[in-house]
């Protein structure tokens, strides 16, 4: 089959700042086009705005813009860096220039008011909506009787960005390590001492401390899942706390820019006048109102802290038995709290005692097999056809009816890249009536293969895979009009949903077999890697044993409270910090206190060695788009579990459901100006926000094992 359109084409570096500066140009020239040409008297949305969103399906459906932002998450150098960073900086600044136009939100106001405006379709008015509250947040309307107001307000706005822009950088080119003896790293797997550098030799040690040098060290990377393979594997206590302690230590440049960042965010939103910052950001978000999302944070903290002190009881119980064991136990450890650095060690002991055991699961889960078959189930579930057309690249052309669209995978090691799926070129109606396609692209740090081996995933790294192609095929499905709503382009507390719906398949036995590899799909490679860590057993079972599932499957639940309570300790500060009122407020903000005050408070942990950190430094989400947007995860995992519970765990397979759910949840996009009323007709009921506790506490009873009745364990 003909493809009926290029494949999207990766920029140069050389190529990236041109591109932007020709695109915006054509922004510009439109858009005084329109004020030449228009009157607020003749204003209509045909003349206004269908110009603008036209010119929008023309350069966000082509793929050149699409990649310069792809190439903020995965530039292949510094330089390509340099040039996205300033890309993008001209975007920045050029539509922030666009959106405090006075005299073009006069026309677009012009044309909401006109009565035809009731006549256009409810995408076309979700539009032009909007664009009007963007022109609303950038002070139109609001400053237009002080210019002097406005170019302080447009001059600190580039500011902030300019604040974000560091503090990015920061992050991404963070590349901190420690360096441990091999003593220290007991327990660590030899695949990940493998990964890890040896620490020069010195040239000339003194005597005093030549015995002491004479041991060689591996300097271990924070980055690169580095800090976790120690948290997670290394016996020592006393090298998980030094290792946790560094990492939270790091970055204590981004504090200062933070907290500069919040103060700025408080003062602009006042000057809109909205009270706080949150209330600003929350006017485009479904969350009705923030005294909305803190009611709903507190409930779940409320209901989540019984479980989180129980699972701690456990992990405690667990903890001061296994330090007594290694000669390390005191009879001060009774008086402490629980240690955050502690926590992925003993989840994997516990979970070792459940016989769960993630290196040999991940045995059955080698990437390219796995995310092949998760496509196989996405084309059964949804009536879609997969076809490679670069199977070095990992590159796939989706064929649905006659509709082709495109989607890839990449994968590797860039320090700190964080998984996520980007779309590169957006879908849209074009003006003669015809569709553009969308492409996507999703970039998730799993562990790269080699000559003679291949990457294997996780369950948890299966589950981040299922997560992020699950926006992906919502990208692919979407059938829009405006490139403005197309896919999962709809504000985050809804649009994380469908995908955060999608991870329950991933505890579905049927499901997790099918993922698994068999000897009819497995490489070479898989197999010679196979036999180097199981010599004695010439070729791996066909498929996944059903032990090692029905284990997984029946833990899901472990440790769950803990991993809700800290997102809900992340989003409550995320939402306090933003929702300062008064001078006195921003002036006195401390984030450093507040981040670990929340976190202690609400997580149950001791927190008292980790003050003097610099952990809330490390948060992308804070300073990319996700300011008063953390609670997203939480908010749309309610209504994810609602959306499974009501209509897909008693048949999880039924393709008329599956069908209805395309049409009725995936095709809109964020074309609907009432997503939460789109979700009430699809369930038939309003969304259920208790359905994640009334889950957990359903499955509380044999999830987690019994505390040990010998020992005295404070929380």
């Amino acid at each position: 089959m003909a493809l009926p359109q290029p494949l999207p084409r990766l920029l140069t570096t050389e190529e990236i700042v041109p591109t932007m500066e020709k695109i915006i140009e054509k922004y510009n020239v439109t858009r005084a086009q329109i004020l030449q040409d228009v009157t607020p008297e003749t204003a209509t949305f045909d003349n206004v705005m269908l110009p603008l969103a036209q010119l929008e399906n023309a350069v966000q459906g082509d793929s050149d813009l699409g990649m310069i932002f792809m190439l903020q998450y995965g530039a292949p150098s510094l330089s390509a860096q340099d040039a996205v960073d300033k890309a993008r900086k001209l975007y920045v600044e050029a539509s922030a220039g666009w959106t405090s136009d006075e005299s073009f939100y006069e026309l677009l106001q012009a044309a909401r008011e006109k009565p035809d405006f009731q006549m256009l379709d409810l995408e076309s008015q979700h539009l032009l909506d909007k664009e009007i509250l963007e022109y609303k947040h950038k002070g139109c309307g609001i400053l237009k009787e002080s210019q002097s107001k406005k170019d302080a307000y447009f001059k600190t706005m580039m500011k902030i960005e300019g604040l974000k822009k560091e503090f990015q950088q920061n992050i991404s080119r963070e590349s901190g390590d420690v360096s441990f003896t091999l003593a220290e790293l007991d327990g660590v797997p030899e695949n990940e001492l493998a990964k890890w550098k040896d620490e020069p030799e010195k040239e000339e040690i003194s005597d005093e401390n030549q015995e002491q040098c004479s041991e060689k060290k591996k300097i271990v990377p924070f980055a690169n899942g580095g800090k976790l393979a120690i948290l997670t594997y290394a016996h020592s206590p006393e090298t998980r706390k030094t290792m946790f302690l560094a990492d939270n230590q790091k970055l204590q440049q981004n504090k200062s820019l933070f907290q500069e960042i919040v103060k700025l965010r408080a003062e602009q939103a006042r000057i809109l006048k909205y009270d706080t910052h949150a209330e600003f950001r929350i006017e485009k978000r479904t969350a009705p109102s923030t005294d909305a999302l803190k009611h709903f944070l507190d409930e779940l903290q409320t209901s989540l802290h019984v479980l989180g002190q129980d699972e701690i009881a456990v992990m405690q119980s667990r903890r001061l038995k296994d330090l007594k064991e290694r000669g390390k136990h005191s009879e001060g450890l009774l008086s402490k709290g629980f240690p955050p650095w502690d926590t992925q060690y003993y989840e994997r002991l516990l979970q070792e005692e459940f016989e769960i055991d993630q290196l040999k699961i991940s045995e059955f889960f080698p990437l390219e097999n796995t995310a092949v078959k998760m496509l196989g189930i996405f084309a059964s579930f949804l009536g879609l056809r997969f076809d490679s057309y670069k199977p070095s690249l990992f590159g796939l052309r989706v064929i649905r009816n006659s509709l082709v669209t495109y989607t890839s995978i990449c994968y590797g090691e860039k320090t700190n890249i964080v998984a996520t799926n980007v779309s590169t070129s957006n879908g849209h109606l074009r003006a003669d009536g015809s569709r553009q396609y969308p492409s996507t692209i999703l970039m998730c740090s799993f562990p790269t293969p080699t000559p003679t081996s291949c990457a294997l995933l996780k369950h948890r790294q299966v589950v981040t895979l299922f997560h992020e192609m699950g926006h992906g095929i919502h990208d692919l499905l979407a059938q829009t009009k405006y490139v403005r709503f197309h896919g999962y382009r709809l504000p985050p507390d809804f649009g994380e949903m469908p995908s955060l719906m999608l991870e329950n398949w991933c505890w579905i036995k049927d499901v997790l077999k099918d993922l698994s590899c068999s000897d009819t799909t497995i490489d070479e490679n898989y197999l010679a890697d196979w036999r180097l860590h199981h010599p004695t057993e010439p070729n791996p079972p066909k498929t996944i044993p059903d032990e090692l599932v029905d284990n997984v499957i029946k833990h899901r639940n472990f440790n769950a409270g803990l991993y809700y309570l800290r997102q809900v300790s992340i989003a409550t500060f995320d939402l306090q910090i933003h929702s300062l009122r008064t001078d006195e407020d921003i002036a006195n903000l401390d984030v450093q206190k507040t981040w670990y005050d929340l976190r202690e408070t609400i997580e149950g942990m001791d927190f008292s060695e980790c003050r003097d950190g610099y952990n809330f430094g490390t948060f992308t989400h804070l300073t990319a788009g996700y300011d008063v947007c953390y609670y997203v995860y939480l908010y749309c995992t309610v209504m994810a579990q609602d959306l499974f519970a009501s209509v897909f765990a008693s048949d999880p397979f039924n393709k008329e459901m599956w069908r209805k759910y395309r049409h009725g949840v995936l095709e809109y996009g964020g074309s609907q100006k009432d997503l939460l009323g789109m979700l009430e007709n699809f369930l038939g009921h309003p969304p259920n926000m208790r359905a994640l506790v009334e889950e957990l506490t359903a499955a509380k009873a044999g999830i987690t094992p019994a505390v040990s009745e010998d020992v005295s364990v404070p929380v």
